[in-house]
């Protein structure tokens, strides 16, 4: 038995209790169901093409960050509730299909410690570890936040950049040379945050850093970037 097929054993169990429910609505669903169907047809997907981020080579997000979209990610980030997580993670991993295939790795952007201890977990390392689970691909903690991190949602634009590249460095007894990586959160607003992890993953000696996260702010005007994300996340759920 995969760790695939264990994890759904556990899903059914503890769906029992704890049944699934829309993040988008708030609707239960099915034991295997991790939205509605109504939500999925009407969310903001991400259809034109993405804006380069510097130091990532491709870039990909499931939705824009406004409506129902910007509510489930709030639920995430602000609460203690991890379902979204599941939902997300479930559609970024349909996204990533292809870029998955030649992953090494796959590397959560770290919370804030004391983010961590709030919520009692990180929203990054969720959504990594469930596509982690589906994928194959091994998820390794390979950055950290420093203990002075800065929250980015009270910051300017320039202010955010320079937060970002003092928030995190490399962690202890992890190798990423010669690694293919897809870097996972669960928003971008400037990209500074995913530019400032990608550029530390480059000087560790990885080969390539992707980037993927389910939502993305709509504030800034898009240019064309090869092998960006212009697919759905996929009609079925699970």
């Amino acid at each position: 038995m995969n760790r695939a097929e264990i994890d759904s054993i556990q899903k059914r169990i503890i769906s029992i209790v704890y049944p699934n429910v829309c993040p988008f609505c708030g609707k239960v669903t099915a034991w295997n169901k991790y939205w509605c169907e109504s939500c999925y047809e009407h969310l903001p997907y991400v259809k034109d093409e993405l804006m380069p981020i510097e130091n990532i080579s491709r870039f990909y997000a499931c939705c824009y960050y406004l409506h129902r979209v910007r509510k489930a990610v709030h639920m995430l980030k602000f609460s203690t509730k991890i379902y979204p997580a599941e939902a997300f993670a479930r559609m970024m991993e349909k996204m990533l299909a292809d870029e998955l295939k030649n992953a090494d790795i796959l590397v959560p952007v770290p919370s804030g410690s004391l983010s961590v201890i709030d919520r009692g977990f990180a929203p990054a390392d969720k959504i990594a570890k469930i596509i982690s689970v589906k994928s194959g691909v091994p998820l390794v903690k390979a950055i950290k936040a420093r203990k002075e991190k800065l929250e980015q949602k009270e910051l300017s634009i320039r202010k955010r950049a320079e937060n970002a590249k003092n928030s995190f460095c490399p962690a202890k007894n992890t190798d990423v040379k010669g690694k293919r990586i897809i870097l996972i959160d669960d928003v971008c607003t400037t990209g500074s945050t995913l530019s400032a992890c990608a550029e530390i993953l480059l000087k560790a000696g990885a080969k390539d850093v992707a980037a993927a996260v389910f939502a993305k702010t709509k504030n800034y005007s898009h240019k064309k970037q090869p092998q960006t994300s212009q697919k759905h996340a996929g009609k079925k759920n699970g």
